[in-house]
């Protein structure tokens, strides 16, 4: 459901899931869903927050920035991230990664307000 210009840049999100790095013997996963785009010159980038699974008897929380998409085959993109997360039990785990790939026009979308630029 893009807007009349086909902006589909304000409506889709990606999924990202993964491990963290291994520290303190341990590992957390970190499931989520980016914001919608925020424009950056002629591409988009996402922000990623949350918290990661409770493991060892803690969690860990976060919030970064994806890079700008990165265009793959068949009109799908993606984003790449890395990020640290907030210190628990004294320590604190990496995230390197891709969010998943999407093709924007194939995607459902939510009803929502078109983001004006």
């Amino acid at each position: 459901m893009p807007s009349e210009n086909n902006d589909y840049q304000n409506y889709h999100v990606h999924d990202y899931s993964g491990l963290t790095t291994c520290n303190d013997g341990h590992c957390h996963n970190h499931p989520g869903v980016t914001s919608i785009p925020i424009p950056y010159g002629s591409s988009h980038y996402h922000q990623i927050v949350g918290a990661t699974t409770y493991d060892d008897g803690h969690f860990h929380v976060y919030c970064a920035a994806t890079g700008v998409a990165v265009p793959l085959p068949d009109g799908y993109h993606t984003h790449f991230t890395s990020f640290t997360t907030s210190v628990a039990d004294g320590h604190t785990h990496g995230v390197m990664e891709y969010v998943k790939a999407i093709k924007p026009e194939e995607e459902e979308y939510p009803p929502a307000t078109p983001y004006k630029k």
